[in-house]
């Protein structure tokens, strides 16, 4: 690098965090999180209940068709 653009890059203010603006969005952050847990809770058990077993049994139907018709290419049923 240039012996100019160091002197720029050590002329730049440092930036120090702030604490006060950290602790608002933290506290805005978990307050949204807090109101939207009660909803996402309630439909995820729907999904829950729902879902897993339907894939369990698309899973277990896709396995048996493939045994099927492995069985059959190879001549064993």
């Amino acid at each position: 690098m240039s012996d100019t653009l160091m002197q720029s890059l050590a002329e730049l203010a440092t930036v120090e965090p702030d604490a006060a603006r950290a602790e608002r969005v933290r506290r805005r952050c978990r307050a949204r999180l807090a109101r939207q847990a009660p909803r996402l809770s309630s439909s995820g058990s729907w999904l829950a209940r729902v879902w897993q077993p339907m894939i369990a049994i698309l899973g277990v139907a896709y396995l048996i068709g493939a045994i099927v018709e492995a069985t059959r290419i190879y001549g064993l049923l």
